[in-house]
């Protein structure tokens, strides 16, 4: 998660710092009743015009019709534009990275062991949490103005290897952050502290200890 955390990070300071700026102007507020607004923006780039719609929402009285905007896109690539804005570029990368720090504190903490019904708490929120960021990861491969993996593939190709991209990220991370977490986080025996190992019987998670036998 941390790496997923520094790569949006870098993600968003390149475009800061490396993507080609152009005025753009707001054409639409596309409101929503009591749901705020994703503002269309309009754009010219290399003698073509392009439009996009914010990535946030935003109250209605953040912006107008005519209203004049900086736009950010990558040279290589103008049609995938967005507001060079913090509140476009930095809240998921931020968000992660915090996220990322205080999992890996509370990790350090854990590393003796947890009581056995909170290390099953944390083992299912840990999986839930995992495959939220398979879905941030996904999305980060597959939608414009990300990486985009599947840009201009034929339509079989793109259904093909969104399923593919889909199920090698949402899954894989969910399973992967749970097996870690139960990997290197023991849980620890009320009886007498040592390792317990957790192991599904049937639906239920059972953790047995690895030095007394204990069941719980």
């Amino acid at each position: 998660m941390l790496l997923l955390a520094l790569a949006c990070v870098r993600g968003a300071t390149s475009r800061a710092l490396w993507n080609s700026r152009a005025a753009g102007v707001v054409t639409d507020l596309n409101c929503s009743k009591n749901r705020g607004s994703h503002p269309t923006i309009e754009y010219s780039a290399g003698g073509k015009t392009y439009q996009f719609q914010t990535a946030w929402n935003y109250s209605a009285q953040t912006f107008a019709v005519g209203q004049k905007v900086t736009v950010l896109y990558p040279p290589n690539r103008p049609q995938f534009g967005m507001l060079d804005s913090f509140s476009e570029l930095w809240p998921l990368p931020i968000v992660l990275l915090v996220v990322s720090l205080v999992l890996l504190g509370l990790a350090w903490r854990a590393k003796t062991g947890l009581p056995p019904i909170l290390h099953g708490v944390c083992s299912v929120g840990l999986t839930v949490f995992g495959g939220l960021l398979g879905m941030t990861l996904f999305s980060l491969l597959c939608i414009p103005g990300g990486f985009d993996v599947l840009a201009g593939a034929p339509l079989l190709v793109s259904l093909f290897g969104g399923m593919l991209l889909f199920f090698a990220t949402v899954p894989v991370t969910a399973l992967g952050t749970f097996a870690l977490w139960n990997c290197y986080i023991p849980a620890r025996c009320p009886r007498c502290s040592g390792g317990m190992r957790g192991k599904f019987v049937g639906k239920q998670l059972v953790y047995t200890c690895t030095s007394c036998g204990h069941h719980q």
